[in-house]
């Protein structure tokens, strides 16, 4: 075991944080000047209530379980037939541990300047959200922002290809590290084989910059800090190979396996999983991975889905607090394997004017080994929710 110091520095987090501020109130005021600017434009209004149970919070050995319940509101808005504008709110409350209570937001936007018509396709996609927790749990609120180009091109009426390019940043804004940025490069390759049988195959590559504390090993040479936090780069590339088809006229199945790797050096180490779900580093593994999913539409228009997953997670190593008072850490490694199942069945439901009322039930079910004990858990999910558009 491993222990070493850490050396935090917050007076970049702080200046990250207020420029984040600026550009979502510079956002803000695009839109409403380009919402106010064409009245008679498509507007697409949804609004969601509901209510759960989960099981396991965070994700470890402790099961600690909690009721919610949820609001939410979103909006699509098309001034031109090339162009969508939308965005969306939602509130989840916890009964026990108010403090998880979070509120999130978005804003996106899309062009597409090419004819619908052409064989070739060009998508500008923008999209920011905002992240918010209550006082126990602020080191998570976070600001994440993304911008990209989406190219494809019709080769056939059997072959598509299509590649995209996106940059993006997630800013933790009460947090001195775990703050990201980087890039990512998509190739993808979709075919239709006998008419109903749809391959895909999906190349990725991206590159990502993460905010580190400065850690030194103590007992070295090397244990005076400089005061300045650090950032450690690394690439992932990974792989995705989809099956689907239709069995029969109401019903469809769906099958994928993929490979991830992580390209980072033997030494690499991130600041913990304190809360796995809510980690800046817990998509940081490699490995294999495999789902499938069936979806049948029954009488009167019920449909339910049936869907599975396994995952086979080498984590990079981890630093978990020691020592409180003395900022002391200790490394571990962390190998997962996790098994997900869930259940849905929902039914959409016409009303006056056009509008609709989907009720959705949903149970889920995962069970995680690890090997590090705190990280062996199950889960139990339950939820029930109204959706209505108009």
């Amino acid at each position: 075991m491993m222990v070493l110091n850490c050396h935090p520095n917050s007076s970049e987090t702080k200046k990250r944080g207020l420029t984040v501020k600026r550009s979502i109130r510079n956002v803000l005021l695009v839109v409403f000047v380009l919402m106010a600017s064409s009245l008679n434009a498509e507007v697409v209004t949804e609004a969601t209530i509901g209510s759960g149970y989960q099981g396991n919070l965070f994700n470890d050995s402790n099961s600690t379980s909690d009721s919610y319940a949820s609001i939410g509101m979103g909006l699509k808005y098309y001034p031109l037939a090339s162009t969508q504008f939308s965005a969306g709110a939602q509130y989840n409350a916890f009964t026990s541990y108010s403090d998880l209570s979070n509120l999130s937001g978005h804003l996106s936007a899309i062009f597409i300047p090419t004819p619908e018509a052409s064989p070739f396709s060009i998508a500008l996609v923008g999209d920011l959200g905002v992240r918010r927790f209550g006082k126990l749990y602020e080191l998570y609120d976070q600001v994440e922002a993304t911008v990209g180009a989406d190219l494809g091109y019709r080769v056939t009426p059997w072959a598509y290809l299509q590649s995209s390019v996106t940059y993006f940043e997630n800013n933790y804004s009460n947090s001195d590290f775990g703050s990201s940025r980087g890039f990512s490069l998509v190739m993808l390759v979709n075919l239709t084989v006998l008419k109903t049988n749809a391959l895909s195959l999906k190349a990725d590559y991206s590159h990502r910059s993460f905010d580190q504390p400065t850690l030194t090993q103590e007992g070295s040479v090397n244990t005076q800090a400089n005061g300045q936090d650090k950032s450690e780069a690394f690439d992932i590339t990974g792989i995705v190979l989809q099956y689907s088809r239709p069995l029969g006229e109401r019903t469809g199945l769906n099958l994928s396996i993929g490979h991830r790797q992580l390209h980072v050096n033997n030494d690499y180490t991130v600041l913990g999983y304190t809360i796995d779900y809510l980690s800046p580093w817990s998509d940081l593994w490699e490995g294999m991975s495999f789902s499938g999913g069936l979806k049948h539409i029954f009488h009167r228009q019920i449909t339910t889905e049936l869907s599975f997953a396994y995952y086979d997670k080498n984590y990079v190593d981890v630093m978990e607090l020691a020592d409180t008072d003395s900022e002391t850490y200790w490394r571990d490694t962390r190998d997962d394997k996790l098994t997900t199942m869930s259940l849905s069945i929902s039914k959409s439901i016409s009303i006056q004017n056009g509008k609709q009322l989907t009720p959705v039930i949903y149970v889920g079910y995962r069970k995680n080994q690890s090997t590090t004990s705190f990280f062996d858990y199950e889960d139990i999910l339950a939820s029930i929710s109204l959706k209505m558009g108009f």
